[in-house]
């Protein structure tokens, strides 16, 4: 006789549980019990609703997680129904109409994670062909040396920028005011349209924005109220920078 089988059960099954589901099991408690039938064809449809819906990444996923719990899940799933007093056909029932209920779920999370890994594969091709970029880029590992800043009201403010590392684009900046004497310094990574954003180690909302074009930086720094902790009442460190 030929025999039949539904989509979820080609798999032949190996395990070497006592109460382990064998084929013919499977075929037999399926003619016997209406509910086990009624139980795997309500995982059949699920699964069928699953592949229409997911990517094929997902779903070849998904696939793997499924032969794992038809070669082992399942049986491990029952056999705790059987220990807790029920029979063998109720408990692989109780193990089908779980899994059934619980596979959208492990779909959902597969497809969440292949799109997480998606996004940082992407991200890293983007950041290094950003590196690479500015690696060829004279003007932004250029950047580096020493500015005065114009028209500083007496203050004398001077700062000194240094690219650390040319592929990362990471940069550590000193400013200095003269008159009082103040320094302060924060390192940050050079973005995109020559930008670097700094931010104090100890205040974050005391943040500079220094935008490079030539020999000239700009800086812009937050309204923060915690800038006359850093420097002192009414000292700013915006403006022009030129480099010497």
């Amino acid at each position: 006789m030929k025999k039949i089988f539904s989509a979820l059960t080609l798999l032949i099954l190996f395990t070497s549980s006592a109460f382990a589901l064998s084929d013919s099991d499977y075929l037999k408690m399926k003619r016997n019990s209406v509910e086990f039938a009624r139980a795997d064809r309500k995982l059949t449809n699920t699964w069928n609703k699953l592949k229409k819906s997911l990517p094929a990444d997902a779903f070849k996923e998904l696939q793997k997680d499924q032969r794992e719990w038809i070669r082992t899940g399942r049986d491990n799933a029952a056999n705790v129904y059987i220990k807790q007093g029920s029979s063998r056909t109720e408990a692989y029932t109780l193990a089908t109409y779980q899994r059934a209920n619980i596979l959208p779920q492990i779909a959902k999370e597969i497809e969440e994670r292949l799109n997480e890994d998606n996004e940082d594969d992407n991200y890293g091709e983007i950041e290094e062909d950003r590196f690479k970029n500015s690696d060829s880029d004279p003007d932004v590992i250029n950047h580096s040396g020493n500015y005065t800043r114009q028209n500083d009201n007496g203050h004398g403010g001077f700062m000194t920028v240094l690219v650390i590392d040319k592929n990362t684009l990471e940069a550590e900046v000193t400013i200095s005011l003269q008159n009082p004497e103040v320094t302060w310094s924060a390192k940050g990574w050079i973005g995109e349209n020559d930008v670097l954003e700094l931010f104090d180690s100890n205040y974050s909302e005391c943040q500079a924005d220094l935008t490079f074009s030539k020999d000239r930086v700009i800086i812009e720094t937050s309204p923060a109220d915690e800038w006359n902790e850093i420097l002192g009442s009414d000292l700013r460190l915006d403006g022009v920078y030129v480099k010497n």
